[in-house]
């Protein structure tokens, strides 16, 4: 009796044991976790004439996009957005559409892979993803496939600047925004396009990625190149101000930076009716042209 009650204790206590392993081992199995941000769906009711779905390949993963359009029966400038790092979808940019969908322009977003209706393995071909999302893009009814606009940011700005020619090949932007920009100096001449900056004051390289990275573009290139500093913002340009933001409670998307902002739709305006000099030709921006 007390070697079958020593025997069994035993036996529990390496069964709890082997569970506490078991537990704390185990593979996470399915999709990766969601964004810990709180994504708040986008309100465009009243703004968007249409929210149409865009499913396109991209390696082995089905992606899905979103084309917001504009009010009216025009082709629309288009405005597409390469993401931020993290498991990111379409409507952790849905503010983006807000706000410029009432300025006419047409927004294309997506999810990343293994995210929202995406398919695929989240952590995968970032760069490659986002270059078959503006082929989708460019090729949809309703825009205007001469105002096209790129807007980068943080690590997508590294994205961009990496393929660049592979973007241009596909269809030559107007002009790129490059938000919570990561390239210095050496990096940004790789986008030979007219660009603008937005980068926060808070940035502890401020002076590497913000004024040394535009004296560079404009050193090198004839496109042109514009630098917004925003004041009290955190990296991806959200106003903390009043106070951090709490990325849990869906009125963060509130708190874009509102001048940054303002600075990027007054840039995307007269951008799209400039003219711009390139080194071998002027390229005729004007409406019409």
């Amino acid at each position: 009796m007390l070697l079958s009650a020593i025997l069994l204790t035993l036996v529990l206590s390496l069964s709890a044991c082997a569970g506490n392993v078991i537990t704390l081992g185990t593979a996470r199995q399915g999709p990766p976790p969601s964004p810990t941000d709180a994504l708040p769906a986008p309100r465009l009711e009243g703004i968007a004439r249409e929210r149409r779905e865009v499913r396109f390949q991209s390696g082995d993963a089905t992606l899905a996009g979103e084309l917001d359009l504009p009010s009216g029966d025009e082709a629309a400038p288009l405005v597409f957005v390469i993401h931020h790092s993290g498991p990111v979808t379409r409507d952790a940019y849905g503010y983006l559409a807000e706000i410029l969908l009432p300025e006419g322009f047409a927004v294309f977003r997506f999810d990343k892979r293994g995210t929202g209706r995406s398919t695929g393995e989240y952590g995968c071909c970032e760069a490659d993803d986002a270059l078959a999302a503006y082929r989708a893009a460019v090729s949809q009814a309703g825009i205007n496939r001469e105002r096209v606009f790129i807007v980068a940011q943080s690590i997508g700005t590294q994205h961009l600047a990496g393929q660049f020619a592979a973007f241009q090949a596909i269809q030559p932007p107007r002009g790129v925004a490059l938000l919570s920009n990561l390239l210095g100096p050496e990096e940004i001449t790789a986008v030979a396009a007219p660009i603008l900056v937005i980068v926060a004051d808070s940035e502890p390289e401020l002076a590497r990625i913000g004024p040394d990275a535009v004296a560079a573009h404009r050193a090198a290139l004839p496109y042109g190149a514009e630098l917004y500093i925003a004041e009290g913002a955190e990296h991806t340009l959200f106003d903390i101000t009043d106070g951090p933001i709490d990325w849990s409670d869906p009125a963060w998307v509130t708190r874009y930076h509102r001048g940054a902002m303002a600075h990027l739709g007054a840039w995307l305006r007269t951008t799209m009716v400039k003219q711009v000099t390139h080194p071998a030709t002027t390229l005729a921006l004007a409406a019409g042209q």
